[in-house]
C-alpha cells in the first residue's frame, strides 16, 4: 500500500512539472509585444569583464523594441549580487548608451534582488512618471512568472521574450517549474 502510494505521488509530481514545463514554454514563445509607455529590462548577471551573456541577450531586445517604437523609454533593473560587481540596472543602462539609446529615455533601478524586486521598483519609477503599461523584456521561459508578478503589483504588462539564447535552456526552464509551482502556493 505505502509503495502505491509513493509511486502515485512521484507521477503527479511527474505529470504536474512535465504541465508546467509545457506550459512556461508555450507562454514565453507565444506572448508577443504590443505598445506600451515603458520597456522593463529584467536585471541579469554581471561579470567581471562586463554585462553576462544573458544579461546583453535582454538588453539586445529591449534595444531592439525601442528601436521599432514600442515605447518610448526604457527602464533597467537590478542591483548587485555576491559576484556582480557593477548592479544589472547600471550594467544594462551602459549598454544600452554605448548602442546609441539617448541616456535621458533610460531610467536604472539599482535596489532589487529578484524579479519581485524588479518589478517592484521599476513600478515606483512608473508611477513617478505616470506611465500605466510596460513591456518587460525577459528570457522566453521567465515570461510566465514575470508577468504574473507584474499582475500581481498591478502593473499592466506585455511581454517580449529572448527565444535563442546561448544558455543552456533545460535547467533553466525547470526552475522556473519550480519558481511557478511554489509562487502558485505562495
Amino acid at each position: 500500500m505505502l509503495k502505491r502510494i509513493i509511486i502515485t505521488a512521484v507521477l503527479v509530481v511527474i505529470i504536474t512539472a512535465g504541465l508546467m514545463y509545457g506550459c512556461i514554454e508555450w507562454y514565453g514563445r507565444n506572448l508577443e509585444p504590443g505598445s506600451a509607455d515603458v520597456i522593463i529590462v529584467l536585471g541579469a548577471a554581471v561579470w567581471k569583464d562586463g554585462p553576462s551573456p544573458a544579461l546583453l541577450e535582454r538588453v539586445s531586445l529591449a534595444e531592439d523594441l525601442y528601436h521599432k517604437g514600442y515605447a518610448s523609454a526604457i527602464i533597467t533593473t537590478g542591483g548587485t549580487g555576491t559576484l556582480n560587481p557593477t548592479p544589472e540596472g547600471t550594467a544594462a543602462r551602459l549598454t544600452l548608451i554605448t548602442r546609441g539609446i539617448p541616456p535621458d529615455v533610460i531610467h536604472e533601478e539599482v535596489n532589487s534582488h529578484n524579479t519581485r524586486d524588479n518589478l517592484s521598483e521599476a513600478q515606483k519609477i512608473m508611477l513617478s512618471y505616470g506611465w500605466q503599461k510596460a513591456i518587460i523584456v525577459t528570457h522566453d521561459y521567465h515570461l510566465l512568472r514575470a508577468i504574473t508578478e507584474a499582475q500581481r503589483l498591478g502593473i499592466d504588462a506585455l511581454g517580449a521574450g529572448i527565444h535563442k539564447t546561448a544558455m543552456f535552456r533545460p535547467p533553466l526552464v525547470l526552475r522556473e517549474v519550480v519558481a511557478n509551482l511554489v509562487r502558485a502556493f505562495y
